[in-house]
């Protein structure tokens, strides 16, 4: 079993509830097998479930890493195309919209690093070029943008067109902005290795641990989310899902709000067990 967290495990916008917490790690106790498959980097998948006792490893940033939460080190790390890099970042440049997010695996260390800018409500802060140029020869994980959907669109549409083949491409809208006073459609846009991807990741995973992917229980909201979904031998979406979410499901649970994944865990698992 796989979820995504925002939206779907998480039923508070930076964590897991407590008494979800520990329903979930009583069913991992009796043997379900569980794991967590975000766009969040290490650093915020365990601030939102640090007493969570995951057995398996965890496919985060949009399925462009895997890791080991326990002792936080990363067993897959998949990596953009030097060429392209300096491409996106030449278009970067022109379309004069700087990275948000810029994210480099350190082979001496074994660290990835995130250079981020600031978003939400502490307003909106790119990344000033000295945080991110110098390390363009590194293993580049992901570079992510964030701004008004219309300045953003032919930006993406460049990049779709010209390396599509090469690229794993995550366009979403960041609903919170609404929330929080902004004008205008607000989108994140990241980019990640063509090797990367939540489903492609979850294939690497199920492979290691010998698990066939039609055993897989998959549950999302969003998006980012299908490829996934469509790829499980049985797809989940949340109530607060898109359509286009839905549509590729197999199943609509309650809402993360309602805690949909634990209680479909709990009414099903004798079943999963």
């Amino acid at each position: 079993m796989v979820t995504d967290l925002d939206g779907t495990l998480l039923d508070h916008p930076k964590y897991l509830s407590k008494k979800y917490v520990k329903d979930l790690n009583e069913m991992i106790d009796k043997g379900l097998k569980f794991t967590i498959a975000t766009g969040r980097d290490m650093k915020k998948t365990l601030k939102a479930i640090p007493d969570l006792k995951l057995p398996y490893p965890c496919i985060l940033t949009n399925g462009a890493l895997l890791a080991d939460l326990k002792t936080q080190e990363f067993l897959k790390i998949t990596n953009i195309n030097p060429t392209i890099i300096n491409e996106i970042l030449t278009l970067s440049d022109e379309f004069k919209i700087p990275p948000i997010v810029f994210a480099v695996f350190n082979p001496n260390s074994k660290k990835v690093t995130f250079n981020k800018g600031t978003w939400g409500s502490k307003g909106i802060k790119p990344l000033e070029s000295e945080h991110y140029l110098p390390f363009k020869e590194q293993d580049v994980v992901s570079i992510q943008f964030h701004t008004k959907k219309e300045l953003l669109d032919p930006f993406k549409d460049i990049i779709y067109k010209n390396f599509k083949k090469e690229t794993n491409l995550i366009y979403i809208e960041d609903v919170a902005y609404n929330a929080l006073g902004y004008e205008g459609e607000w989108y994140w846009l990241e980019i990640n290795s063509h090797e990367a991807g939540k489903a492609q990741m979850l294939r690497y995973l199920t492979d290691h641990l010998n698990i066939k992917m039609q055993d897989v229980v998959a549950f999302g909201d969003n998006h980012n989310d299908i490829g996934m979904l469509k790829a499980a031998g049985y797809g989940i979406a949340m109530k607060n899902s898109p359509a286009e979410l839905k549509e590729v499901a197999d199943y609509i649970a309650p809402s993360n709000a309602d805690g949909g994944v634990i209680t479909y865990i709990k009414s099903h698992i004798e079943e999963l067990l």
